[in-house]
């Protein structure tokens, strides 16, 4: 499975990452934000994204979607710390 989906995630809020184990099954990093360094990890075949307290699902192109996987339009994160 691809990491697209989360690069793309990542991008569309202004952020960076490095990527440091990767498997086909899934991928572990750091997120830079303005606020500093996030840790995360990426499920490839569910495409879900967990962040400190927070689980986001994302489609193919990026998107954060909900549980039904209907696409949320959310700003930019701004107030992530």
């Amino acid at each position: 499975m691809s990491v697209r989906p989360l690069v793309l995630w990542v991008s569309r809020q202004g952020w960076t990452l490095r990527m440091g184990e990767r498997t086909p099954e899934e991928v572990r990093g750091v997120i830079h934000t303005p606020q500093g360094e996030r840790r995360f990890r990426y499920l490839r075949g569910p495409r879900v994204l967990h962040l400190d307290d927070q689980v986001i699902r994302l489609d193919p192109h990026g998107w954060e979607v909900d549980e039904q996987g209907q696409i949320v339009f959310r700003s930019r994160r701004e107030d992530v710390e």
